[in-house]
């Protein structure tokens, strides 16, 4: 059994470097053979000279693909081309994999046959204690997904298939691709949306996922997420990209300017505590609510 690893990268060689290590102690287990590749989005730091130095004293293959065309999602599409194996590991370069994760990942597709995707939890690696106000409701800001029980992936999961950390069979990928450009991370712009646009072709082709909680990445998390002012902006980008993603799929639940209508309940409910709360953490979680129907509104309407 093969399995290729993308990690794509930009600009944080220090945090790849963190990232390599992590893969590198990782045991990989007889009969699964692994090739790391590194996917550079066009970097300005010295990243491209941090692998080659890696490559001299890894024990794995690592290859390094360099992507001119800005983007994460841009990245992946010109880099699975040029892998092969017939599984697809993804991880991102801030983050540092659970020493079984090559070991669960074999066991999960050995074990059964029809396993197409799986995906894990984001435990947290913490620069410094988190702030009280941190609002649990929002835990994708800042890349925390805690464990939840071994569940198939369907509509009725509540939570969605996390791009940083999913295993993947090649054949079951390209018949979801290619990722949206529009989407994702560009640069240092703050956009999401192209995991769950994946996710939401997986489920409608009918792709058997399965949720392990124990393939198992840990996520820095910078003192530079753990700000109120990166809060506000990655709640109105992501409500943008979900405004994108309604207007090409729509949605099921009841409308009221073209998203659903329990955003503006969300919103109306919001106002009072955004204004004149006390509290750090309500007055927060009520901006942004607000911001969360903004941009959904204006990724449904006026982005392209």
């Amino acid at each position: 059994m093969n399995l290729d690893l993308i990690i794509p990268t930009y600009n944080r060689s220090l945090l790849l470097l963190r990232c390599l290590e992590s893969v590198e102690r990782t045991r990989v287990p007889t009969e699964l053979s692994v090739t790391v590749y590194v996917v550079d989005n066009n970097s300005t730091d010295n990243t491209k000279e941090v692998v080659q130095d890696f490559q001299k004293r890894s024990h794995l293959p690592l290859r390094y693909i360099h992507v001119l065309r800005r983007g994460k999602s841009a990245a992946l599409n010109d880099a699975i081309p040029q892998t092969s194996a017939e599984l697809l590991g993804f991880i991102d370069d801030d983050e540092q994999i659970d020493s079984f994760w090559f070991e669960v990942a074999k066991r999960e597709f050995t074990g059964e046959a029809s396993t197409e995707y799986i995906g894990g939890p984001y435990l947290p690696d913490w620069e410094h204690t988190p702030p009280d106000w941190l609002p649990e409701a929002y835990r994708g800001a800042i890349g925390v997904a805690l464990r939840s029980p071994r569940a198939p992936f369907s509509r009725d999961f509540e939570g969605m298939l996390m791009g940083g950390n999913i295993v993947i069979r090649r054949e079951t990928l390209l018949k979801v691709l290619p990722y949206p450009e529009q989407l994702g991370k560009i640069g240092n712009k703050i956009r999401g949306g192209e995991d769950e646009v994946i996710y939401h072709r997986l489920l409608a082709v009918g792709a058997k996922g399965m949720v392990v909680p124990d393939l198992i990445i840990h996520h820095w998390i910078s003192a530079e997420r753990m700000t109120k002012k990166y809060y506000r902006r990655w709640v109105l980008g992501r409500g943008i990209s979900v405004g994108m993603q309604i207007r090409e799929r729509g949605f099921r639940e009841r409308g009221l300017l073209g998203i659903p209508r329990y955003y503006f309940g969300a919103l109306v409910h919001s106002i009072v505590p955004a204004l004149l709360s006390t509290s750090e953490k309500p007055r927060l979680l009520a901006q942004l609510r607000i911001l969360d129907c903004v941009g959904t509104l204006y990724g449904r309407h006026f982005y392209h």
